[in-house]
Protein backbone atom coordinates (compact mmCIF):
# COMPACT_ATOMS: atom_id res chain seq x y z
CA UNK A 1 0.00 0.00 0.00
CA UNK A 2 0.92 3.50 -0.50
CA UNK A 3 0.67 4.35 3.05
CA UNK A 4 4.22 3.19 4.50
CA UNK A 5 5.99 5.99 2.79
CA UNK A 6 4.04 8.49 3.42
CA UNK A 7 5.17 11.36 6.37
CA UNK A 8 3.83 10.71 9.59
CA UNK A 9 3.73 14.35 11.05
CA UNK A 10 1.78 15.71 8.02
CA UNK A 11 -2.04 15.19 8.06
CA UNK A 12 -3.59 14.02 4.58
CA UNK A 13 -6.59 15.92 5.25
CA UNK A 14 -5.42 19.35 4.65
CA UNK A 15 -5.50 19.24 0.87
CA UNK A 16 -8.71 20.45 0.51
CA UNK A 17 -8.14 21.71 -3.44
CA UNK A 18 -6.12 18.75 -4.99
CA UNK A 19 -3.71 19.31 -7.87
CA UNK A 20 -3.68 18.28 -11.53
CA UNK A 21 -1.51 16.07 -11.81
CA UNK A 22 -0.01 14.70 -15.64
CA UNK A 23 -2.29 11.68 -14.92
CA UNK A 24 -5.42 13.82 -14.80
CA UNK A 25 -4.46 15.81 -17.75
CA UNK A 26 -3.83 12.19 -19.75
CA UNK A 27 -7.39 11.07 -18.17
CA UNK A 28 -8.85 14.76 -19.15
CA UNK A 29 -7.45 14.30 -23.06
CA UNK A 30 -9.26 10.78 -23.17
CA UNK A 31 -12.33 12.09 -21.77
CA UNK A 32 -12.41 15.02 -24.02
CA UNK A 33 -11.84 13.28 -27.19
CA UNK A 34 -14.25 10.55 -26.23
CA UNK A 35 -16.97 13.27 -25.87
CA UNK A 36 -15.97 15.10 -28.94
CA UNK A 37 -16.12 12.33 -30.99
CA UNK A 38 -19.20 11.07 -29.72
CA UNK A 39 -21.24 15.33 -30.27
CA UNK A 40 -18.91 14.86 -33.87
CA UNK A 41 -21.27 12.22 -34.71
CA UNK A 42 -24.18 13.17 -34.04
CA UNK A 43 -23.77 16.96 -35.22
CA UNK A 44 -22.86 15.24 -38.76
CA UNK A 45 -26.03 12.48 -38.48
CA UNK A 46 -28.56 14.98 -37.45
CA UNK A 47 -26.70 17.33 -40.27
CA UNK A 48 -27.06 14.89 -42.87
CA UNK A 49 -30.69 14.03 -41.72
CA UNK A 50 -31.49 17.61 -42.36
CA UNK A 51 -30.20 17.65 -45.19
CA UNK A 52 -31.79 14.54 -46.96
CA UNK A 53 -34.98 15.91 -45.61
CA UNK A 54 -34.93 19.49 -46.76
CA UNK A 55 -32.93 18.76 -49.96
CA UNK A 56 -30.39 21.64 -49.18
CA UNK A 57 -28.33 22.19 -51.72
CA UNK A 58 -24.79 23.21 -50.45
CA UNK A 59 -24.60 20.35 -48.33
CA UNK A 60 -20.85 20.83 -48.27
CA UNK A 61 -20.94 23.97 -46.18
CA UNK A 62 -23.37 22.46 -44.38
CA UNK A 63 -21.28 19.08 -43.12
CA UNK A 64 -18.35 21.32 -43.04
CA UNK A 65 -19.86 23.40 -40.14
CA UNK A 66 -21.33 20.19 -38.57
CA UNK A 67 -17.82 18.97 -37.84
CA UNK A 68 -15.60 22.18 -37.32
CA UNK A 69 -18.01 23.75 -34.67
CA UNK A 70 -17.62 20.44 -32.52
CA UNK A 71 -13.76 20.30 -33.14
CA UNK A 72 -13.39 23.95 -32.39
CA UNK A 73 -15.81 24.21 -29.04
CA UNK A 74 -15.71 20.63 -27.25
CA UNK A 75 -12.20 20.11 -26.41
CA UNK A 76 -11.78 23.72 -25.48
CA UNK A 77 -14.91 23.31 -23.03
CA UNK A 78 -14.58 19.74 -22.47
CA UNK A 79 -11.11 19.38 -21.33
CA UNK A 80 -10.44 21.75 -18.44
CA UNK A 81 -13.34 20.40 -16.92
CA UNK A 82 -12.71 16.48 -17.56
CA UNK A 83 -9.07 17.65 -15.41
CA UNK A 84 -11.22 18.51 -12.60
CA UNK A 85 -13.40 16.46 -12.19
CA UNK A 86 -10.21 13.39 -12.69
CA UNK A 87 -8.58 15.08 -10.30
CA UNK A 88 -11.30 15.13 -7.59
CA UNK A 89 -12.25 11.97 -8.53
CA UNK A 90 -8.22 10.63 -7.34
CA UNK A 91 -8.77 12.71 -4.54
CA UNK A 92 -12.27 11.38 -3.09
CA UNK A 93 -10.66 7.73 -3.74
CA UNK A 94 -7.65 8.73 -1.26
CA UNK A 95 -9.85 10.42 1.36
CA UNK A 96 -11.92 6.99 1.33
CA UNK A 97 -8.38 5.24 2.02
CA UNK A 98 -7.87 6.79 4.64
CA UNK A 99 -11.13 6.72 6.00
CA UNK A 100 -10.50 2.90 6.43
CA UNK A 101 -6.80 2.80 6.51
CA UNK A 102 -4.23 3.16 9.87
CA UNK A 103 -1.84 6.59 8.70
CA UNK A 104 1.42 4.85 10.76
CA UNK A 105 0.90 0.95 9.38
CA UNK A 106 -0.93 1.45 6.43
CA UNK A 107 -3.33 -1.56 7.62
CA UNK A 108 -7.25 -1.37 7.94
CA UNK A 109 -8.37 0.61 11.69
CA UNK A 110 -10.65 -0.42 13.92
CA UNK A 111 -14.23 1.01 12.90
CA UNK A 112 -13.45 -0.75 9.40
CA UNK A 113 -12.22 -4.03 11.04
CA UNK A 114 -15.33 -4.23 13.00
CA UNK A 115 -17.43 -3.50 9.90
CA UNK A 116 -15.69 -6.58 7.98
CA UNK A 117 -15.73 -8.98 10.74
CA UNK A 118 -19.30 -8.52 11.57
CA UNK A 119 -19.96 -8.93 7.76
CA UNK A 120 -17.79 -11.97 7.92
CA UNK A 121 -19.45 -13.47 10.69
CA UNK A 122 -22.77 -13.20 8.97
CA UNK A 123 -21.57 -14.89 6.04
CA UNK A 124 -20.65 -17.42 8.23
CA UNK A 125 -23.60 -18.33 10.06
CA UNK A 126 -25.79 -18.19 6.48
CA UNK A 127 -22.74 -20.73 4.75
CA UNK A 128 -22.03 -22.64 8.22
CA UNK A 129 -18.31 -22.02 8.08
CA UNK A 130 -15.72 -21.27 10.73
CA UNK A 131 -14.40 -17.67 12.03
CA UNK A 132 -11.47 -17.09 14.11
CA UNK A 133 -10.06 -13.80 15.71
CA UNK A 134 -6.34 -13.37 16.85
CA UNK A 135 -5.58 -10.31 18.82
CA UNK A 136 -2.06 -9.53 18.76
CA UNK A 137 -0.53 -7.39 21.27
CA UNK A 138 3.21 -5.78 21.08
CA UNK A 139 3.79 -7.19 25.11
CA UNK A 140 6.79 -5.12 25.30
CA UNK A 141 5.69 -2.00 23.66
CA UNK A 142 6.22 0.15 26.85
CA UNK A 143 9.62 -1.01 27.13
CA UNK A 144 10.69 0.12 23.79
CA UNK A 145 8.84 3.60 24.16
CA UNK A 146 10.85 3.92 27.73
CA UNK A 147 14.26 2.84 26.27
CA UNK A 148 14.41 3.60 22.40
CA UNK A 149 11.74 6.30 22.53
CA UNK A 150 8.28 6.69 20.56
CA UNK A 151 10.01 6.58 16.90
CA UNK A 152 11.13 2.86 17.85
CA UNK A 153 7.85 2.19 18.86
CA UNK A 154 6.05 3.24 15.97
CA UNK A 155 9.22 1.06 13.62
CA UNK A 156 8.24 -1.93 16.04
CA UNK A 157 4.62 -1.68 15.25
CA UNK A 158 5.31 -1.25 11.17
CA UNK A 159 7.59 -4.23 11.86
CA UNK A 160 4.78 -6.49 13.28
CA UNK A 161 2.38 -5.14 10.66
CA UNK A 162 4.77 -6.10 7.43
CA UNK A 163 5.60 -9.33 8.86
CA UNK A 164 1.97 -10.67 9.54
CA UNK A 165 0.78 -9.69 6.53
CA UNK A 166 3.63 -11.13 4.95
CA UNK A 167 2.34 -14.72 6.45
CA UNK A 168 -1.41 -14.28 6.09
CA UNK A 169 -3.78 -15.41 3.24
CA UNK A 170 -5.24 -12.86 0.92
CA UNK A 171 -8.56 -13.65 2.29
CA UNK A 172 -7.85 -13.08 5.78
CA UNK A 173 -8.15 -9.48 7.13
CA UNK A 174 -5.33 -7.73 9.16
CA UNK A 175 -5.94 -4.20 10.77
CA UNK A 176 -4.67 -2.36 13.83
CA UNK A 177 -7.05 -2.44 16.99
CA UNK A 178 -6.10 0.13 19.35
CA UNK A 179 -2.68 1.52 20.19
CA UNK A 180 -0.23 -1.42 19.98
CA UNK A 181 -2.91 -3.97 19.43
CA UNK A 182 -3.83 -5.83 16.25
CA UNK A 183 -6.80 -7.67 15.06
CA UNK A 184 -6.64 -10.80 12.51
CA UNK A 185 -9.50 -12.00 11.25
CA UNK A 186 -9.59 -15.66 9.64
CA UNK A 187 -11.94 -16.95 7.96
CA UNK A 188 -12.91 -20.53 7.22
CA UNK A 189 -10.48 -21.24 10.20
CA UNK A 190 -10.67 -23.80 13.21
CA UNK A 191 -10.07 -22.56 17.13
CA UNK A 192 -7.07 -25.70 16.17
CA UNK A 193 -5.48 -24.10 13.42
CA UNK A 194 -5.93 -20.13 14.34
CA UNK A 195 -3.67 -21.11 17.61
CA UNK A 196 -1.37 -22.63 15.70
CA UNK A 197 -1.08 -19.60 12.39
CA UNK A 198 -0.79 -17.27 16.32
CA UNK A 199 1.90 -19.63 17.41
CA UNK A 200 3.97 -19.38 14.43
CA UNK A 201 3.19 -15.31 14.18
CA UNK A 202 4.52 -14.84 17.76
CA UNK A 203 7.63 -16.58 17.06
CA UNK A 204 8.31 -15.03 13.72
CA UNK A 205 8.22 -11.58 15.71
CA UNK A 206 10.34 -12.68 18.47
CA UNK A 207 13.13 -12.87 15.29
CA UNK A 208 12.23 -9.27 14.57
CA UNK A 209 14.52 -6.50 16.56
CA UNK A 210 14.10 -2.38 16.97
CA UNK A 211 17.58 -0.82 17.22
CA UNK A 212 18.24 2.13 18.87
CA UNK A 213 22.14 3.86 19.48
CA UNK A 214 23.43 0.52 21.45
CA UNK A 215 20.44 -1.18 22.41
CA UNK A 216 18.24 -3.82 19.99
CA UNK A 217 14.98 -4.92 21.66
CA UNK A 218 13.38 -8.05 20.00
CA UNK A 219 9.85 -8.00 19.62
CA UNK A 220 7.56 -9.52 22.07
CA UNK A 221 4.03 -10.27 21.22
CA UNK A 222 0.99 -12.08 22.98
CA UNK A 223 -2.22 -13.69 20.90
CA UNK A 224 -5.30 -13.95 21.60
CA UNK A 225 -7.31 -16.70 19.82
CA UNK A 226 -10.90 -16.92 19.61
CA UNK A 227 -13.58 -18.87 17.17
CA UNK A 228 -17.15 -19.61 16.24
CA UNK A 229 -16.17 -23.26 17.10
CA UNK A 230 -16.42 -22.75 20.53
CA UNK A 231 -17.87 -18.92 20.96
CA UNK A 232 -20.90 -17.10 19.74
CA UNK A 233 -21.38 -15.70 16.46
CA UNK A 234 -21.97 -12.56 17.67
CA UNK A 235 -19.68 -9.74 17.29
CA UNK A 236 -18.96 -8.68 20.89
CA UNK A 237 -19.38 -12.02 22.43
CA UNK A 238 -16.16 -13.83 19.81
CA UNK A 239 -14.08 -10.22 20.75
CA UNK A 240 -14.99 -10.42 24.23
CA UNK A 241 -13.45 -14.27 24.44
CA UNK A 242 -10.48 -13.20 22.45
CA UNK A 243 -9.92 -10.53 24.87
CA UNK A 244 -9.84 -12.49 27.83
CA UNK A 245 -8.07 -15.45 25.68
CA UNK A 246 -5.01 -12.42 25.51
CA UNK A 247 -5.55 -11.37 29.00
CA UNK A 248 -4.60 -14.90 29.87
CA UNK A 249 -1.93 -15.41 27.56
CA UNK A 250 -0.12 -11.83 29.15
CA UNK A 251 -0.21 -13.71 32.55
CA UNK A 252 1.42 -16.84 30.99
CA UNK A 253 4.71 -14.59 29.86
Amino acid sequence: MGFWNQPLDKDPLQDNAPEVTSQDRLRGISRATQLTLMVLLVSVTVTAISILATGERNWVFALGLSVLIPLLIMPAVIYPVSCINASLQRHNQHLRQLARHDHLTGLYNRPYMLNMLERELALSSRHDYAVSVVLIDLQNNRDIIDQLGRHASDKAMQVLAREVRAQIRESDLFGRFEGAQFILVLPHTSLRDAMRISDSLRERLAKQQVQGNEVRISLRACCGVASTDTSSRALQNLLNDADYALYTARGNL
